[in-house]
């Protein structure tokens, strides 16, 4: 395991309330809290200092939450509402100023953990270490697709990019590292074959196994008989009982 991996496992609790036959289910999920992307867009502004260094303001709490992949061809997690923004107007007080518009950037992408992808310009294939994506001239609002693509809940994968400018108008950025993480698995259950329910979690995240408890007060957690599988098949006839997907 890579040493930049930032083991961050700071847990919180959701439940779901479902019912099947006259049976009632109640699902506690036990999530990893993230800073978790939905429909938000998330931003890295590109601007200069006064020494003529390209600059990269983050504008989210890291590790990001990465939602499930909508993306046929990528699996896992995946978004592409993290984009390059220019700056659009002077910080004085920061140190950070808006871009020429005899600039050209690129991001040179420098490190990537092992499953963590950004695809390259073309949306074609994953970027290797060393190639470029384009950017472009100020103004620009541009969006990688970025790709967890196996991950554990729980873990923080990395990428690091420099910024670019093939104009030589400014100096190369210092490297960039963007921390990601795998979002909550998305949890559903429904009828199987008669006299039974299925519970299943997408994606398959490594590393989760189904805990149940009869009680909510002074829970005791025990692995469900079903343990690592997805998806599980329990009795619909089983006594009501509360069910959880935890770290191992």
């Amino acid at each position: 395991m890579p040493s930049s991996f930032s083991c961050r496992r700071v847990l919180s609790r959701r439940l779901f309330l479902l019912r099947l036959k006259g049976i009632w289910l109640i699902i506690a999920v036990l999530l990893v809290r993230t800073s978790f992307v939905a429909f938000a867009e998330d931003d890295l502004v590109v601007g200069h200092d006064s020494l003529g260094q390209l600059k990269v303001e983050i504008g989210f709490e890291q590790p990001l939450g990465l939602p499930v992949s909508v993306f046929p061809a990528w699996p896992g997690y995946a978004t592409g509402e993290v984009g390059f923004h220019s700056a659009a107007f002077d910080e004085p007080t920061n140190d950070f100023y808006q871009l020429s518009s005899a600039s050209d950037l690129r991001f040179i992408l420098l490190v990537k953990d092992p499953g963590m992808e950004v695809l390259n310009d073309h949306g074609s294939a994953y970027m290797n270490v060393g190639e470029s994506f384009f950017v472009g001239p100020p103004a620009f609002d541009t969006h990688p697709l970025w790709n967890l693509v196996r991950g554990q809940i729980g873990l923080a994968y990395s990428l690091t990019l420099q910024i670019h400018d093939v104009n030589g108008v400014y100096s190369d950025s210092d490297p960039v590292q963007l921390n990601f993480t795998p979002g909550p698995p998305l949890l559903s259950i429904r009828k199987a074959a008669s006299g039974f329910v299925t519970i299943s979690w997408s994606p398959d995240t490594p590393g989760l196994v189904l805990h149940s408890s009869p009680t909510l007060v002074s829970p005791e957690w025990t692995n469900s008989p079903s343990g690592t599988n997805n998806p599980a098949t329990l009795p619909a006839t089983s006594p009501a009982g509360y069910f959880r997907l935890g770290l191992r």
